[in-house]
């Protein structure tokens, strides 16, 4: 986009919404760089988990939490892990993608449009996929790390798949997307009312 097409673009952005732009945008940045950073900080913190190659070490902190033997993990084993880990990541730079774009949008003026709920909605959708893949990384993990040893399936199942704040995360992305649906009605609303005027 031109920077003409782009100051074309503002001029059509009522008064109210250009100065709730500028009161905003500190606020959108700082949210986008959070959004990045919490990435990046994911991306570290698997480097850094993953770069202990000690498998003998990772299975005896494993198999003391779960009051098992675990010995003999095998680097098959390690490997399916980090590519679970690497899936469950790459939901995760999605919801950050989201978050990216849609405060974008506020930056660029359009507050209350329909784009702006489409970006809204895509947040809480990819929100709850990050969540499902979460709970299912969990528990596959542990079938994947526990198959070669001896381990009660009560002992498997003591583990929790879904933790309470897993509900809380849930919770919240639902309510993003009930809130981007409620705008995107509001915005559509007064797209047809200026129409009709």
């Amino acid at each position: 986009m031109s920077v003409m097409t782009a100051a074309a673009e503002f001029d059509d952005v009522p008064a109210g919404q250009t100065a709730l732009r500028r009161r905003i945008a500190w606020v959108c940045w700082a949210i986008r760089l959070a959004a990045v950073l919490w990435v990046a900080w994911l991306v570290v913190e698997m480097a850094w988990s993953w770069s202990d190659t000690d498998n003998a070490k990772f299975a005896e902190g494993l198999g003391r939490a779960m009051g098992a033997d675990l010995t003999g993990l095998s680097q098959t084993q390690i490997d399916w892990m980090f590519v679970m880990n690497s899936s469950v990541l790459v939901c995760d730079a999605v919801v950050a993608y989201c978050i990216w774009r849609l405060f974008g949008t506020y930056l660029q003026g359009r507050i209350f449009t329909v784009d702006a709920a489409v970006w809204m909605h895509r947040v809480g959708m990819a929100g709850l996929l990050a969540m499902a893949s979460g709970v299912v990384f969990r528990r596959l993990a542990l079938l994947i790390l526990t198959s070669h040893a001896q381990v009660s399936a009560t002992t498997l199942w003591s583990f929790q798949a879904v933790l309470p704040s897993d509900l809380l995360w849930i919770i919240f992305c639902l309510f993003v997307i009930a809130v981007a649906q409620i705008f995107k009605a509001a915005a559509e609303l007064a797209d047809d009312h200026a129409k009709i005027i």
